[in-house]
């Protein structure tokens, strides 16, 4: 019985670490994605998009406004846009 419960705590701990190293590496390569756009403002949404791909959340401002936003363990980045255009980051978590 102890050797079942013993085993079951150790997968379960193998599993956490596995999930967490797994996040990390999903945040550092979405950071680097970033990095390598280099200057962000004034550049397109569609550009931003095709190279880091699809936002977690958009955010509708109106009047032709936006924000969207990119989030992964320990990282977010948020980009405001206007008529399709970043006008800046309005937050980088800088994770």
């Amino acid at each position: 019985m102890l050797t079942s419960l013993v085993l079951v705590a150790l997968a379960l701990l193998f599993a956490t670490l596995a999930t967490a190293w797994a996040g990390a590496v999903r945040s550092r390569a979405l950071r680097a994605k970033f990095e390598a756009l280099g200057k962000i403002p004034g550049r397109t949404q569609a550009e931003i998009l095709r190279h880091v791909g699809e936002p977690h959340r958009r955010h509708k401002l109106g009047e032709g406004r936006e924000m969207l936003e990119w989030r992964r363990i320990n990282f977010r980045v948020t980009l405001s846009f206007t008529g399709g255009v970043c006008d800046g980051i309005e937050y980088d978590s800088g994770g």
